[in-house]
């Protein structure tokens, strides 16, 4: 995954964690590969809502920018499979999991900034069918990694799950 890193501190998914690992330790690794599917397709929803994990919507799209587009959601021009939405995935190293992309170009979306050309005299796009020319362009925020109040509320109702599970009929 790319250089993002968001660390959620969270008491209520901490405790329940610490719950399973007095239980058994390997529950802890099961809880966090279910944690890690659910944050997968919570983050997807996201970018099928189009809103960060507050819940507030993303900036819209410079208008110019969104009528050349083949769709109309934000940060999906290439849909599910090729796109920035298809490539969150969930790694789980011993007991850390981390939810990201592979997409260098995550971060822009996540954090925002300002895109300034490297090699050449200025960045080269096209807006209503026009070719553009600029020195910079500045990216607004997306975010879409992170952890929202509805998932604070799932993911301890997913530990218990695991320990129920675990416990047996």
């Amino acid at each position: 995954m790319t250089g993002i890193r968001i660390k959620v501190d969270d008491s209520a998914i901490q405790a329940a964690l610490s719950r399973v690992a007095e239980k058994d330790g390997g529950l802890v690794v099961a809880s966090l590969k279910v944690i890690g599917q659910y944050m997968v397709t919570a983050t997807r929803q996201r970018f099928r809502d189009q809103v960060d994990p507050s819940g507030q919507a993303w900036k819209a799209l410079n208008p110019g920018y969104a009528a050349g587009k083949t769709g109309t959601k934000i940060l999906q021009e290439l849909g599910m499979a090729g796109g920035l939405m298809g490539s969150i995935t969930a790694q789980l190293n011993g007991t850390t999991l981390a939810i990201g992309t592979n997409k260098i170009y995550g971060a822009i979306h996540q954090f925002g900034g300002t895109i300034i050309p490297r090699n050449y005299p200025a960045l080269v796009f096209r807006i209503n069918g026009k070719l553009c020319f600029a020195h910079e362009v500045t990216i607004p925020a997306r975010p879409y990694l992170g952890v929202s109040a509805a998932d604070r509320a799932e993911i301890p109702l997913l530990v218990q799950d695991v320990l129920d599970a675990a416990a047996g009929p």
